[in-house]
């Protein structure tokens, strides 16, 4: 018989501490246990006035704990965006800067051109290059000192880079290549660079003429 009571009891303490654990989770207040009567005996003499139900700890506990798990995953995003943020604009800054020295060198390469002094203008449009490697403008700027300089070779491979890797439908590249080509009397690829130009500008088959008639002259 006491070994079943012990169970009972056993039993009854399980049963108290899975309804603490349910009131926890419905984030109820805990209250204290009330004396338990083990015998009818124990109930008769219970004193009622000591039977009392006190609130304890709600549940901002658990929240708090839920808060401070949470704190150190809230902190490592923060800071990874932080991080990405701060990257991002360094990034931006450092593109500004190269093409603010880019600008400064193109613009000190026109100024050798317009001067005839074609050697000192690749040598300023090549450091722009350098600083920014995506300027169609500075590499048809290049291969037209190279043409003044009868370098043909060097003239098609910028003209060529620019349509390869940067704009396919780039009107001064195609006409730089086709002047290229026929100084080097190469009528097939001059023909072709011609008819590339037109139909990739339709629009400006005017001007496409009228610069393939004067090549002989502007060159």
């Amino acid at each position: 018989m006491e070994n079943e009571k012990e169970k009972h009891d056993d039993f009854a303490d399980f049963e108290i501490t899975l309804k603490k654990i349910d009131q926890i989770l419905k984030g109820e207040p805990e209250a204290d246990e009330p004396p338990k009567a083990k015998t009818a005996e124990d109930f008769e003499n219970m004193d009622v006035d000591k039977v009392q139900l006190k609130v304890r700890e709600d549940r901002t506990v658990i929240n708090k704990r839920s808060e401070e798990q949470n704190k150190p995953q809230l902190t490592d995003q923060q800071g990874f965006m932080k991080e990405v943020e701060r990257d991002a604009n360094e990034r931006a800054q450092a593109r500004a800067q190269r093409e603010y020295e880019a600008e400064l060198q193109r613009s000190q390469g026109n100024e050798a051109f317009r001067g005839g002094n074609y050697e000192k203008a690749i040598l300023h449009y090549s450091k722009a290059i350098e600083r920014v490697k995506n300027s169609a403008i500075t590499y048809n700027n290049r291969a037209l000192c190279y043409i003044r300089l009868r370098n043909y070779k060097r003239a098609i491979d910028d003209c060529q880079y620019v349509l390869d890797k940067l704009q396919e439908t780039n009107l001064r590249a195609w006409l730089y290549k086709a002047t290229a080509h026929k100084q080097q009397k190469d009528v097939e690829r001059f023909e072709e660079s011609v008819n590339q130009a037109r139909l990739h500008n339709p629009q400006q088959l005017a001007y496409i003429d009228k610069f393939i008639s004067q090549i002989d002259e502007k060159m």
